[in-house]
This record gives C-alpha cells, structure tokens and sequence, in this order.
C-alpha cells in the first residue's frame, strides 16, 4: 500500500530528464552549446592535419631551427596528405 505523498519511480525518472532537457536548453541559448558543439565535431577529425599556410611556416621554422632535418622532414597538409617541406619552401641553409 502506498503512502500519502509518496512519489512513484516513474515521476521522479520523468523529473530528472525534464531537469536534464532544462539544462540543455538553457545551454543553448546562453552560447554554451557552441563551445561544447566544437568539441564533439572536434572528436572525429584527424588529428595533426594542417593547412597550407600553416605548413609553409612550420617548414620554414625547420629550415631556420634545423636546417640538417629540413630534407627529410614533412607535414600532413589537410586535403593534400604528406607534402615534403622541400617541395612546399625553398631552404637555401639545408644540405638537401
């Protein structure tokens, strides 16, 4: 027999998710959901992937810093897979 007042499993499980969906809602709509949206898409992506520009500087960085590793170095250019340093910059200091 159930007593006055007592509260059933079923509505507190209802409760807990209406309290859930509340927080994601207020999420959403004070911009938290943006950040925490950049990092689930953030999740699946190949990490250390770099674009053009960004691959361009970091071989030149190799060139300036170490010159004897700038033949033999790469990077993972995104969309393009791995481009030799050589073939993205001129390094007039490697032995190459």
């Amino acid at each position: 027999m159930k007593k006055k007042g007592a509260l059933s499993i079923e509505t507190i499980i209802i409760i807990i998710l209406a309290l859930i969906v509340l927080v994601i809602v207020a999420a959403a709509f004070s911009g938290g959901m943006a950040e925490l949206w950049k990092k689930i898409s953030d999740v699946g992506k190949t990490t250390g992937e770099i674009d053009i520009n960004t691959a361009k500087e970091r071989c030149n960085s190799i060139c300036t810093d170490t010159p004897t590793l700038f033949c033999t170095s790469s990077v993972l250019v995104t969309n393009r897979g791995p481009l030799s340093c050589k073939d993205l910059v001129s390094c007039s200091k490697a032995p190459c």
